[in-house]
């Protein structure tokens, strides 16, 4: 079966959604501040997590630190619900701007997974020893169909 990375185009076409997306976010009135101050890295992380996420190599766990590098960079953000379903039409909104797939199956699938991925930065953003930011940490789960 083909995987969601395969589907999409690989690498080159996430690649051109994160930097689409991390450019629309440093323009948005609510998420901008957040970004800002985030890592000037931060497409190139986002490219990553998705590739992996989507069944291509695993360079955002082997590398950038997984999961729980990801919701460390979350830490202390107190992002909000608005901020959240923002951060999700967004990035869907991107997702239609540099042309990934938009077959039903892929775009349910998809839009699920970035709205658990939300929800997850956004409970640990809340608390610096929420549960999830300790031991065991969570792992990164390939996305699936």
């Amino acid at each position: 079966m083909t995987t969601m990375y395969e589907h999409v185009g690989g690498e080159k076409a996430l690649r051109r959604f994160a930097e689409h997306f991390h450019h629309t976010v440093l323009d948005d009135p609510l998420l901008a501040p957040l970004f800002r101050a985030g890592s000037p890295d931060h497409a190139d992380h986002l490219a990553a997590f998705f590739t992996e996420m989507l069944g291509g190599p695993a360079r955002y766990t082997g590398e950038l630190g997984g999961f729980i590098a990801l919701l460390r960079a979350h830490v202390g953000m107190r992002i909000t619900l608005e901020m959240s379903e923002r951060f999700v039409t967004l990035m869907l909104a991107s997702a239609d701007a540099v042309g990934l797939p938009d077959d039903d199956r892929f775009r349910k699938a998809f839009t699920a997974n970035v709205e658990k991925a939300a929800g997850f930065t956004t409970k640990a953003s809340q608390d610096e020893n929420h549960p999830m930011l300790q031991p065991p940490y969570p792992e990164l789960g390939r996305w699936q169909w």
